[in-house]
């Protein structure tokens, strides 16, 4: 493990998050941002317009089903290693889209990202609370934003409340205090902010006439099912063309502990037989 890995994986688990400076290149950036307007030129659907997630912010989704260029950004050598070293080698891909913040938008609620999994195993633990300890646990989720463009606090860089990582459930529910303790990921494009599920964060208020340019993509382990759900989204002729690390963590692969298989056997195996 080098030594930036191995700082970032310290980092994560001590302070919840670590920002790992010229990540991806420039050339890749710019070839992200020439997508992103290509999308944007086709008009497809923004994606959870509602008071949460922004009703000025563009979130594209279903990303594997457009350009080639995002098949290079999940499995990228600067993130992937680093999700593994946190999540295990069989993570997943959770979720995966942009995040482009417009002008005049306001800030986001202060929030975690293993809410919905901590939510549908408290709900399952309703008439079983002695099986839930609460506090902090083991990472099931870590986040990746990747700056497209510099990130400043006024522009709306992502909010994040270092150390929240250790605080025990239940989660933020005062965000105007939690805000407040905040700090801004700076960054500048190229950079990349990952930051563990249970770490306290938001996205910024942009009070620029510029849109701040980023993409999330968010990993999870591989025993859990994930927000999107790639496997159904993304058909196997053209699953068959990504490379062997992008279809592990669209689910191609069985996980540790043995969940995933198709008649006992490797998913990915069975995909060649199949493929076109």
């Amino acid at each position: 493990m080098n030594k930036v890995r191995a700082q970032a994986v310290d980092h994560i688990k001590e302070h919840g998050y670590f920002i790992m400076r010229k990540a991806l290149d420039e050339a890749l950036c710019d070839d992200i941002l020439a997508e992103i307007r290509r999308l944007d030129d086709l008009k497809i659907p923004r994606s959870l317009d509602n008071n949460f997630h922004g009703h000025l912010t563009t979130r594209y989704y279903d990303v594997l089903n457009y350009g080639d260029v995002w098949q290079r950004v999940a499995t990228h050598k600067s993130i992937l290693p680093i999700v593994r070293d946190i999540l295990g080698e069989d993570c997943l891909l959770n979720t995966f889209g942009t995040s482009i913040i417009g002008p005049g938008e306001t800030a986001q609620s202060i929030h975690v990202d293993d809410g919905p999994f901590i939510a549908a195993r408290n709900s399952s633990l309703r008439h079983r609370p002695h099986l839930y300890e609460g506090g902090p646990r083991q990472s099931i989720v870590l986040n990746t934003m990747i700056a497209l463009c510099d990130f400043t606090e006024e522009i709306g860089a992502t909010r994040l409340v270092p150390d929240s990582n250790k605080m025990p459930y239940p989660r933020p529910q005062d965000s105007d205090a939690w805000m407040a303790k905040s700090i801004p990921a700076l960054m500048n494009k190229g950079d990349v902010l990952f930051f563990e599920g249970q770490c306290y964060h938001a996205g910024g208020a942009n009070r620029t006439t510029q849109k701040r340019f980023a993409v999330t993509v968010d990993y999870c382990a591989g025993y859990l099912r994930t927000q999107e759900n790639f496997m159904l989204s993304i058909g196997q002729n053209k699953a068959a063309h990504f490379d062997d690390d992008l279809k592990q963590l669209i689910g191609y692969r069985i996980s540790k502990g043995g969940l995933g298989h198709v008649y006992n056997h490797e998913p990915q195996g069975l995909m060649k037989l199949v493929a076109i």
